[in-house]
């Protein structure tokens, strides 16, 4: 399965925009945002004013994508799908919205304010403000590009736009700090979206050209893995036919950083190992299309011709894709 990556779109505490992402990469300075980041939006206020905080993360990175990508206008909406991954969802709006429950406040327990709760608000709010009407869902683990690759080439849909979204919560975020498997990491947010095609066009960023992953029985976000893992990981990178210029890896300064390093270097000795994350901090469920946003812009900037991009979710899925010039 192949597809196209049209454009890009990116918010997180390093950057929020491909250029940003470049600049990084090639030695660039940054200052990091406090939490919550503060984002720009082209987004009409009036657009948004009634949404939470995760959808507008989600649908500011949308449309920076859909610009991008300047979707012809004779395209059908009907065949624009939209598939988005997270680990926690909409985390504030519904803590909020429980403890109005719990405290019997009648009038905010309306439909309106419950339907922002649900992970896949922010799908429903890219698809009215962009007018999509195709495959769309949320997905809570797995690759939502090679889910959306597939749909792609089954012909489900010709463009999709894919990506992820995780909103800093502070009380999740500071009871995730005590887990001891994330010691040595800076846990962040940020939201990450790439318009994808079926076919290349003239505008073409660069193609996803192939997808391995397995689980690892758990998150090792969450929990402590034996040295098991590093096999599992070599076994599905011997899948690839050929080795990258660079890997983009899921470390995030963790115990699990060495059992990673060991297993790419064992099948990729000659790779570069690059590590998003020094940037954009742990960004749990949406780290791994924040890694794939570092990727395309890094081939659209001619950096690299071939990246392989790992990361590992909430639920222990270790997803790899292959980033190449179009």
């Amino acid at each position: 399965m192949t597809a196209y990556i049209e454009g890009i779109g990116v918010i997180s505490r390093c950057a929020q925009s491909a250029d940003d992402l470049v600049r990084l990469l090639k030695g660039g300075e940054c200052e990091l945002a406090d939490m919550p980041i503060q984002f720009d939006s082209q987004i009409p206020p009036a657009k948004m004013r009634r949404n939470s905080r995760y959808n507008k993360l989600a649908c500011t990175a949308a449309d920076n994508a859909v610009r991008e990508a300047a979707i012809p206008d004779e395209l059908d909406r009907r065949r624009i799908g939209t598939i988005v991954s997270t680990g926690y969802g909409a985390s504030v709006y519904n803590a909020q919205f429980a403890d109005s429950v719990v405290k019997g406040v009648p009038g905010l327990c309306s439909p309106a304010i419950y339907s922002g709760t649900v992970p896949n608000s922010c799908v429903g709010q890219i698809c009215i403000l962009n007018g999509f009407k195709g495959a769309s869902t949320v997905l809570t683990g797995g690759d939502p590009t090679e889910y959306s690759a597939l749909l792609l080439a089954t012909n489900k849909a010709d463009m999709i736009l894919c990506g992820s979204v995780e909103e800093y919560n502070a009380a999740l975020y500071d009871e995730l700090g005590r887990l001891e498997t994330l010691q040595g990491c800076e846990l962040s947010e940020g939201a990450a979206m790439l318009m994808l095609s079926r076919e290349k066009t003239e505008k073409s960023i660069c193609r996803v050209s192939g997808f391995s992953s397995a689980n690892l029985g758990k998150s090792p976000l969450l929990h402590r893995l034996d040295n098991s893992a590093s096999d599992i990981i070599s076994d599905i990178l011997k899948k690839y036919g050929s080795a990258p210029d660079a890997v983009l890896v899921s470390a995030n300064g963790s115990y699990f950083d060495d059992m990673e390093s060991a297993a790419i270097k064992s099948v990729f000795p000659g790779a570069e190992f690059v590590s998003p994350k020094n940037w954009s901090g742990e960004t749990l469920g949406c780290g791994y299309m924040m890694n794939t946003a570092f990727a395309a812009a890094a081939i659209k900037s001619g950096m690299y011709d071939r990246i392989i991009v790992t990361d590992v979710d909430m639920v222990g899925n270790y997803c790899t894709a292959m980033i190449e010039g179009a």
